[in-house]
């Protein structure tokens, strides 16, 4: 039972974890180009992260399911 929950814990920090590396990955590409556009590398970074969590969730969580 132990391992279940571990798992569903997992699962559900999918799409924050996404986010954070999303933005750490926005980060490492805003310092190579003009201070101004790390505002936007951050933020895109994020979604994508987000896009990316939510689409690995969904496929985990389906893949549970059954």
């Amino acid at each position: 039972m132990k391992n279940s929950s571990d798992a569903k814990s997992w699962i559900d920090s999918l799409i924050p974890l996404g986010m954070i590396l999303g933005c750490a990955i926005g980060v490492i590409f805003g310092m190579f180009f003009k201070p101004s556009f790390l505002v936007f590398a951050v933020s895109i970074g994020a979604g994508i992260g987000y896009l990316c969590g939510v689409i690995v969730y969904g496929v985990y969580n389906k893949k549970g399911d059954s």
